[in-house]
C-alpha cells in the first residue's frame, strides 16, 4: 500500500510540473509552443479559468492528499529511515596513533 501511494505521489508531482510549465503567463510560456493561445480555457477564449489551471488545482489537491496519506502510513509502521542506519565507526587519525613526545 505504501509503495502504491509513493508511486502515485511521484506521478502526480510529475504531472504538476508539466501542467505548470504549459500554463500561459503574462510573458508567454511553453503553452504557446504547443499551439496554445487565448483559446485554451475551459469556457472558450474568454473563459474564466484555463484547463491547465483547473487541472493544476486538482493535481495539487491529489498531491496534498498523497502527502498526508504517506505521512499516516509512515507513522503507522513505527519505523524510521534513521533506524536502519548503522553508527559510523571511528577511524583513528594520524595524530591519534602517534604518542606525544615525553618531556622532562
Amino acid at each position: 500500500m505504501e509503495t502504491f501511494a509513493a508511486i502515485l505521489h511521484i506521478l502526480v508531482a510529475l504531472v504538476m510540473i508539466v501542467l505548470v510549465l504549459i500554463q500561459d503567463t503574462k510573458s508567454g510560456s511553453l503553452g504557446g509552443a504547443f499551439g496554445g493561445g487565448g483559446s485554451n480555457s475551459v469556457f472558450g477564449a474568454t473563459g474564466a479559468v484555463s484547463l491547465a489551471a483547473q487541472l493544476t488545482r486538482w493535481a495539487a489537491v491529489v498531491f496534498a492528499v498523497t502527502c498526508i496519506w504517506l505521512s499516516i502510513l509512515s507513522a503507522r509502521s513505527g519505523k524510521s529511515v534513521v533506524d536502519s542506519l548503522t553508527p559510523p565507526v571511528a577511524v583513528p587519525t594520524a595524530t591519534e596513533t602517534t604518542s606525544p613526545p615525553a618531556t622532562q
